[in-house]
């Protein structure tokens, strides 16, 4: 029975803001560039143009002169990434001498501090950022996922019969995840660990319905260098029905909070040769509700037993916005996001009864095919953390298109002991996915009381 309250590989959710970013589109607004990494985004952005380094973000006219170093920083700017986008001072107006430089504009200073807040480009399309942001969102509740696929087993698929009315079970599970590098998305190797614990009670014949609580803790180092973990919990209610002989059909619903942590070292390299980065570190979190319902029958001959499963999966992600620390000038502020996953799978559970004295053992071999409805390919929006002005220039990155089909093949052992014991464990991988190899172990047990 456990296994139909589990959630078959979780999802990879705080995957584009755990992880340093190394890729991205280059959506500043008012840009027709096509998709780049965000390392050529930085370069856009910070390069030098016909006014000066950073004239795609800032106006000249909103720089001032900094005295201490004989340089003109923009207005409203962090100390680093000032110091990215100076330029020389401008030559000295000599039509009445002496020869003076222009004044600077009203309230004026650097790096923004006792500022009024200016922003170079109130009058530009990039002026528009933060509209055109919230009409985006509206626009973007599909995604992946973000990528990660969901899909195939806990272990629970294990589950015979409910043979008392009141049942304890805990389960707990270890996974490797690896992501294979991609041009927009950078590669790692992972590993969860967790646990569920709960309780169901068998009411009526037909009916069993419990809650359970979730935990894991998912930490993981990327190919390029870097790291990140997140810890996730929270409860499931769930409900399993037997309306017929054979038939049965789960339904669970799900909330989840991730709290996560990253760092990574981001460097730029200017166009005059200068280099520029330092050490970054974020601290991302994100609310999921998901929903499962799984459907099947079960034809018995002795003591094999066959049959087909259908699952429909609904999940939401919303992740709240954050914003990188780190003194390089290059750290980011992440706007919220969110993104929606609707998966089906089709399949099929086999599995065989061997009695013995002691109890009963039951191999089981289960597969099936998954399909991702919804989510798909993303922009992630994002700001220079020290672009401190009213209306900072927004910029995005762009995710990869998920993959739309793969498949889970698992296999597992149950024994069904005397007293209302049993105990079982399961392995499950994952094939055909473009991105991920996953490989699940899961052991638990289950006392009837």
């Amino acid at each position: 029975m456990t296994s139909r309250i589990q959630y078959r590989g979780e999802a990879i959710l705080l995957l584009k803001k755990t992880l340093t970013l190394t890729v991205s589109s280059f959506v500043v607004l008012s840009s027709t560039c096509n998709a780049q990494t965000l390392d050529q985004q930085i370069s856009s952005l910070l390069a030098q143009g016909s006014a000066g380094f950073c004239s795609q973000m800032v106006d000249d006219s909103l720089y001032i002169l900094n005295p201490a170093i004989n340089a003109r920083q923009p207005i409203n700017f962090g100390p680093q990434l000032a110091s990215l986008c100076q330029r020389p001072p401008l030559p000295p107006v000599c039509e009445n001498p002496p020869c003076a430089f222009p004044p600077p504009p009203s309230g004026g200073g650097v790096g923004g501090i006792g500022q009024t807040p200016f922003s170079g480009s109130a009058s530009s399309t990039l002026g528009q950022a933060d509209q055109f942001v919230k009409k985006r969102r509206l626009k973007t509740g599909k995604d992946e996922d973000k990528n990660a696929p969901i899909g195939g087993g806990s272990g629970d698929d294990a589950e015979l019969s409910i043979a008392s009315k009141i049942n304890l079970f805990f389960n707990t599970d270890y996974r490797e995840l690896d992501r294979r590098q991609t041009v927009f998305e950078p590669g790692y190797n992972s590993n969860q660990k967790g646990f569920n614990l709960g309780a169901d009670v068998m009411p009526v014949d037909w009916l069993v319905t419990g809650l359970a609580f979730n935990y894991s803790h998912w930490r993981g180092d990327q190919l390029n260098g870097g790291g990140f973990e997140t810890d996730s919990y929270g409860p499931t209610i769930f409900a399993s029905l037997f309306p017929w002989q054979g038939f049965f059909a789960d339904l669970s619903f799900q909330y989840t909070r991730k709290e996560g942590s990253n760092s990574n070292q981001r460097n730029y390299v200017r166009e005059d040769n200068a280099r520029f980065g330092g050490a970054v570190a974020g601290s991302p979190s994100a609310d999921q509700y998901e929903g499962n319902l799984t459907t099947g029958y079960d034809y018995s001959i002795g003591g094999f037993t066959i049959g087909p499963r259908a699952t429909a999966r609904y999940r939401h992600v919303g992740m709240g916005s954050y914003t990188e620390l780190g003194n390089s000038g290059l750290e980011l502020r992440f706007l919220q996001d969110q993104f929606t996953s609707v998966q089906t799978s089709i399949g099929a559970q086999a599995s065989f009864a061997i009695a013995t004295s002691w109890g009963v053992l039951v191999p089981q071999l289960n597969a099936d095919w998954t399909h991702e409805y919804d989510n798909g390919q993303r922009l992630i929006f994002v700001q220079f953390a020290q672009d401190n002005r009213a209306i900072p220039t927004t910029f995005g990155f762009q995710t990869d298109r998920p993959d739309r089909d793969f498949f889970h093949l698992g296999t597992g052992l149950v024994a069904v002991l005397p007293n209302g014991l049993q105990a079982f464990a399961n392995f499950e991988t994952l094939l055909g996915n473009a991105y991920f190899d996953n490989y699940v172990g899961t052991v638990g047990i289950r006392l009837g009381l």
